[in-house]
């Protein structure tokens, strides 16, 4: 299978140029052999569309993606985290499996997409698979993003690729450890290159296409000059996808050290192609559509406005597995998506209310990803239709045998 290269496009035909990201994104959806959600998946995406479009406060969509974080621990250092600055909050700990399976019980049959991680090294949970192997069954997409960077035994390896796990993302930023090592603080490059080769190893000992391994390539000025030789490695690995990705430098977060402040203003690129301009900007009266369909949920249970906020302070609420009748919390995802603070964030953005708020997302630190949705809504669109085109030449090949 060849490696498809994935970055800011260069071809004057913009036809030509989405023909192309179609094919490629049609390949590997191939190769992640989804399957077709129910059909109350489909009504639920839906109504989570309309309740978005006429911007209700109260809503009853179950979300399309769920964003879990297995643990909020990591052994890197990286510059631009809370995590890596040791800045974070909250006490570390892996997610606990019974509120994740009370998850599962109420939103599991709705959700397409779960990702495996946010604000911590998900693999230093090592009950991660179990988790995935739990939403793969319910035909939920999974995805876990990774820096690889710790010993993974063939144990361990196997486990991983036959969790289910459709997804391996690989944060890996440069082609050598001296310029790896710049942002990826404490990192290994041998370690995570010898990671990858046992992983596309043991996918074709037992002859499957997924996990898919994709190597994500964040492109600072300190690595861009590498970016032809990682594309080399990635063919020689055998990796699914390369994705070369700009950084979000946002310099201007008060956990990152003065001291390594002006440095990181100057790892901007210099090929704009790969620049995020600092400023956005924000329309009072926009609705996020993470307050509709997408919740972050934390390794401590605390669900968050959207994957970019991280502190305590800016939790929307908690949840407690019912086991535990001395936590404090809600005991339903969809009371808490329901509470007193979504509903005012709600009101705020529609309109409703003009009274100043003292939410994290009345000055949203990422303004970017307010239209989550639309992502959300092509890669359903997406998804779905490959699945039936699969099933339909399915088909007809098995009448061509017959």
């Amino acid at each position: 299978m060849r490696t498809h290269v994935e970055e800011p496009h260069r071809f004057s035909n913009p036809l030509v140029a989405a023909l192309r990201k179609i094919s490629a994104r049609t390949d590997l959806i191939t190769r992640l052999q989804p399957r077709l959600r129910k059909a109350q998946a489909y009504w639920n995406w839906a109504l989570s569309n309309w309740e978005l479009a006429r911007k209700a406060d109260r809503i009853r969509a179950r979300p399309v993606k769920l964003s879990v974080d297995p643990t909020n621990v990591c052994h890197l250092r990286c510059p631009l985290c809370p995590t890596g600055q040791r800045t974070i909050d909250r006490p570390h700990g892996h997610l606990d499996l019974l509120l994740f399976e009370r998850l599962l019980e109420e939103l599991g049959d709705y959700l397409f997409f779960m990702d495996f991680f946010n604000w911590g090294e998900p693999l230093l949970n090592t009950h991660v698979e179990t988790l995935i192997s739990r939403a793969e069954a319910r035909g939920i997409i999974c995805t876990l993003s990774t820096s690889l960077s710790l010993p993974l035994d063939d144990a361990r390896i196997h486990r991983l690729v036959t969790s289910g796990l459709h997804e391996m993302i690989v944060s890996l930023d440069g082609a050598t450890q001296e310029t790896y090592a710049q942002y990826r603080k404490g990192g290994d490059f041998s370690l995570v290159c010898a990671n990858i080769a046992k992983l596309v190893a043991e996918k074709r000992r037992l002859g499957v296409t997924r996990p898919l391994i994709t190597w994500q390539y964040v492109v600072f000025r300190h690595n861009e000059h590498e970016k032809d030789r990682a594309r080399e490695l990635a063919k020689q690995f055998g990796v699914d996808r390369i994705c070369f990705r700009a950084p979000l430098l946002d310099t201007e977060r008060p956990e990152i050290a003065t001291q390594e402040r002006d440095a990181l203003i100057s790892w901007a690129p210099e090929d704009r192609a790969f620049r995020i301009p600092r400023k956005h900007p924000q329309k009072s009266s926009n609705t996020c559509s993470w307050h509709y369909m997408s919740p972050a949920v934390n390794a401590d249970g605390a669900v968050a406005p959207c994957t970019g906020v991280h502190s305590r302070t800016n939790d929307f609420g908690t949840l407690v597995p019912s086991g535990n009748p001395e936590g404090n919390g809600e005991r339903t995802y969809m009371n808490l998506v329901n509470n007193a603070n979504y509903r005012s964030v709600r009101d705020r953005f529609a309109g409703r209310s003009l009274e100043p708020g003292s939410s994290i997302c009345d000055a949203c630190p990422v303004p970017s990803i307010k239209d989550h949705h639309k992502h959300l809504n092509r890669e359903i669109a997406i998804l779905t239709a490959v699945t039936l085109w699969r099933r339909v030449i399915g088909r007809q090949r098995t009448r061509l045998v017959e």
